[in-house]
């Protein structure tokens, strides 16, 4: 039996670009371009195997982040229950968004889902 662990990922700017890492109990460590953990992490990481493209947009990745929420998760996401954290590579500053910015980007995925 193993002792108690936990799985942890990090993300990073650097002068090489946006970098994330995920650690196991294990102590394995590796390094992804796109990356999900916790509940529904299998039906989100598949997600976004398919739908991360290189060079996305700053509002393409924020799309992405959502849309694999909405479906990997059972509730649909809303700005009470979701947190929507960035640090874009340009000025390497921490953004966690407000409840309305949050609202807004949620926006956009459902008027893009009814066309």
């Amino acid at each position: 039996m193993r002792p108690f662990g936990c799985a942890l990922f990090f993300v990073a700017v650097d002068a090489n670009g946006t970098q994330i890492y995920t650690t196991s109990p294990s102590g394995i460590y590796r390094a992804f371009k796109a990356y999900a953990l916790g509940s529904g992490e299998a039906t989100a990481r598949e997600y976004l195997k398919e739908n991360y493209k290189e060079g996305m947009s700053f509002n393409e990745i924020i799309k992405l982040a959502l849309n694999t929420l909405k479906e990997s998760i059972d509730e649909d996401p809303t700005k009470e229950n979701v947190r929507l954290v960035y640090i874009k590579a340009e000025d390497k500053k921490y953004h966690e968004c407000s409840k309305d910015e949050v609202e807004q980007f949620l926006n956009l995925i459902m008027e893009e889902s009814k066309t």
